[in-house]
């Protein structure tokens, strides 16, 4: 597995905190998602490990589906944060399957509600097989993903 990828912006503690909720509350992400069109995911209200989220949106428009398996959340309260790790499980573009050059794709979402504290969001990965030679492409296509997140992170704590 290769290194995290982080990507990440300060808050205010108070906008962070709303962060922390929201991230922890599935029924939000579709407010807060900017990039997101729409969200399909269990009838659960917080994230649990094991479950698999739908991330559906456009991409160079055309519908892309995106299955993360949540693999772990955590939270706490000194200092306030939330964390959310995901597992890329498979892309659909259309009927068929996309982004088959990772070995694994985990993204870490977080957000610290103290001073200097702020949103982040990490992406750790492997190219598989011959993707390896595409690296620096896709080394920059996981950076984009990255600052999405970050993007949406920072639109959490203002919803």
């Amino acid at each position: 597995m290769g290194e995290w990828t982080h990507r990440q912006r300060m808050l205010a503690p108070e906008a962070a905190m709303r962060g922390c909720s929201n991230l922890l509350e599935l029924g939000s992400w579709p407010q807060w998602m900017v990039g997101q069109p729409a969200m399909m995911a269990p009838s659960v209200e917080r994230p649990e490990e094991g479950m698999i989220l739908e991330v559906h949106r456009l991409l160079r428009g055309a519908p892309l589906v995106e299955r993360w398996r949540v693999v772990k959340v955590r939270e706490g309260a000194s200092p306030p944060f939330a964390e959310v790790l995901l597992e890329l499980e498979g892309q659909l573009r259309g009927e068929r399957p996309a982004g088959r050059a990772f070995l694994g794709l985990h993204l870490r979402l977080t957000v610290l509600a103290e001073d200097g504290g702020g949103v982040e969001a990490a992406v750790k990965w492997a190219p598989k097989g011959l993707h390896r030679l595409l690296a620096r492409r896709l080394r920059a296509d996981v950076g984009n993903l990255a600052e999405r997140w970050v993007i949406d992170l920072a639109a959490a704590c203002d919803a």
